[in-house]
């Protein structure tokens, strides 16, 4: 230890002396610490919190990127569902360049499932059902009062809306489509609806001509029927039961129920 460091007395603003402090100067100075440096601090502790921060950064930026990446595949899982969603056609993986059937591609169970999530919030009040007729037909019933107004064929504005989520459904396969009319059993006497017999098919035919008119959907793929109020869903004794059976059924099928005869 250093007697002229160790020994040396400082006077203080008051003039006293402060020999306590000359020693702790003094075991300061022979450890190296210099209690009177600018960079008391040390350029060490700030390295540190500069890695501290450089971390946190990382940690924020990888955090944006995850969020960014779900949010794209969600939105593109979104217009699968309830846009126009995949092509009609799809290129064979054979190599043969030809362009295979897409319905070789979906099954009905495929076409179920992906109208059920078209109509998640109708399916709850029973203004749209879907089911499955069998193992080769999907059916999607829309209840008529949601279409028409009683006693008429012309549609509502608010139909609009439920055929264009329809046409995302049947725009991603080539299935035939049937669009099938049904009543109550009230009677029907209008001029214009004498029974119906007019009165259903007239509906089914209406909504097939939008779905071809206005969304595009081609023409062959459809045939409609009427069934009148022969073929009820509930029985019609009460007023729910009658709005349930006024309905018109789109059913997709994978081929006609009759085979067309040859020329």
């Amino acid at each position: 230890m250093s007697t002229d460091i160790v020994k040396t007395v400082k006077t203080d603003e008051t003039g006293g002396d402060s020999a306590n402090g000359g020693e702790s100067i003094g075991f300061f100075a022979s450890s190296g610490f210099d209690p009177y440096a600018d960079d008391i601090l040390g350029e060490d502790i700030l390295q540190k919190q500069d890695k501290w921060s450089v971390s946190w950064s990382d940690l924020m930026m990888t955090m944006f990127v995850l969020f960014t990446v779900l949010y794209v595949y969600q939105s593109g899982n979104r217009r699968l569902i309830l846009d126009d969603g995949p092509g009609t056609h799809a290129i064979s993986e054979t190599g043969s360049g030809k362009v295979a059937d897409v319905n070789a591609l979906h099954n009905p169970s495929d076409i179920y499932d992906r109208a059920r999530q078209a109509f998640m919030d109708e399916l709850v009040n029973d203004a749209v059902g879907v089911d499955m007729v069998s193992d080769k037909a999907v059916r999607i019933s829309i209840a008529g009062d949601i279409l028409f107004d009683t006693g008429l064929a012309e549609l509502r504005p608010q139909a609009r809306e439920r055929l264009w989520q329809i046409a995302s459904v049947l725009r991603g396969n080539n299935y035939i489509i049937n669009v099938s009319g049904h009543t109550d059993s009230m009677p029907n006497h209008s001029e214009k609806y004498p029974t119906n017999w007019e009165l259903s098919a007239a509906r089914a035919a209406r909504t097939a001509r939008f779905l071809i008119e206005k969304t595009g959907i081609s023409e062959e793929r459809f045939f409609i029927t009427a069934h009148s109020w022969h073929q009820p869903v509930r029985s019609n004794d009460s007023l729910t039961s009658r709005r349930l059976n006024r309905r018109v059924e789109i059913i997709l099928m994978k081929e006609r129920p009759y085979l067309t005869s040859s020329p």
